[in-house]
């Protein structure tokens, strides 16, 4: 793995910075067996890419096809949002309100909208710093100061919208091809009738599959932070519970492999509604070449209708490791159709 590194330049030459993501470690593998040399420019997070005299790159999960517009709408879900709505996809009603607002304006903000709500920052990623079942005022205003410790700057701010009920799944895809689907489930242990939930944890944290952030593993091991804790006592449980035989534990409301979920391969589940509104969501963003649709639906096995599904968000550099090592079901080859992203004409080679 050492040669998967970024480098950074110091007063001593040449350091080790951060490992590559896992994704874009499986795209370098790839190229590799295609017949594709590859480097990462020094100083720099980007992976150069050279087949045939031809050189391309992309930065993390992001092909140079995708445009400076493109992040400009992805970068502000409510920009996001307000492009998917113009366009008939059903996304979350929501407002965003900036570090400035007025609590007159948050109060309106928060009294015009349905309850439950969720709330979380405009630029956030990882599901970090969001909340979720928000029903009453000092939850909210809780819930919008935390938010705002991830956007600090002032002219970023948070997302306030109504929170839809249904499950959440992850639709992979470039603009004229749906690569993957996945069913996201937040953390969770099964009860055996002997273990604590803290033993099931340490026991799920052993599976080869999980490992910790900047590892080669696809998903990440389970946190017991205040957050996890804070949890359990709502649902009048702690880490010294010993759940019965077969009793699913959650041990997050996010449902973010990064914290801990599980990813379950739903591709050939899902109603083919589905991957057309996914197709629909990405050309709906000016030059976004490849993405990840944050899909919320009641049935996704079902034709989607305006009140059946939402799309609650857009990422333009989706860690797609997941598809290819799923918790449970298919490898989509995902870092094989960002590799065919980038030189379309791999797609016809025959490897040995």
């Amino acid at each position: 793995m050492t040669k998967y590194i970024y480098k950074y330049f110091s007063t001593e030459g040449l350091k080790k910075s951060k490992s590559v993501s896992n994704s874009s470690r499986l795209i370098i593998r790839e190229a590799e067996l295609y017949g594709v040399d590859w480097k990462i420019i020094p100083g720099t997070q980007i992976v150069t890419l050279t087949y045939k005299g031809q050189e391309k790159s992309y930065y993390h999960q992001i092909p140079t096809t995708t445009t400076a517009l493109a992040l400009y709408a992805t970068h502000n879900k409510k920009i996001t949002s307000n492009l998917l709505q113009q366009a008939g996809i059903r996304v979350p009603r929501g407002f965003r309100v900036r570090k400035d607002s007025t609590n007159e304006y948050l109060n309106d903000v928060y009294e015009n909208l349905n309850k439950p709500l969720v709330v979380k920052p405009t630029d956030g990623t990882w599901g970090e710093n969001i909340s979720l079942d928000i029903t009453t005022p000092d939850q909210y205003f809780e819930a919008v100061d935390l938010a705002f410790e991830y956007s600090i700057k002032k002219k970023r701010g948070v997302i306030v919208e109504e929170m839809f009920d249904g499950t959440e799944y992850r639709v992979l895809c470039t603009r004229d091809k749906v690569i993957g689907v996945l069913k996201r489930v937040p953390a969770n242990v099964i009860g055996n009738g002997i273990d604590t939930i803290e033993k099931l944890i340490k026991l799920k944290n052993s599976e080869e599959i999980r490992g910790i952030k900047g590892s080669d593993k696809s998903h990440l091991r389970i946190i017991k932070d205040k957050k996890l804790k804070k949890y359990l006592t709502e649902q009048g449980l702690d880490l010294d519970t010993v759940p019965k035989v077969g009793t699913q534990i959650f041990l997050r409301k996010v449902s973010n492999i990064s914290q801990g979920g599980d990813a379950y391969d739903y591709t050939d589940l899902v109603h083919p509604s589905v991957k057309e509104i996914a197709l629909k969501a990405i050309n709906t963003i000016p030059g976004l070449a490849f993405a990840g649709v944050d899909f919320m639906s009641s049935d996704i096995t079902k034709k989607q209708t305006k009140d059946s599904y939402v799309i609650i968000e857009m990422n333009d550099s989706p860690g797609f490791d997941i598809h290819d090592m799923p918790y449970q079901g298919k490898n989509r080859h995902a870092a094989r159709e960002f590799l065919f992203l980038i030189f379309p004409e791999l797609r016809e080679m025959k490897l040995k």
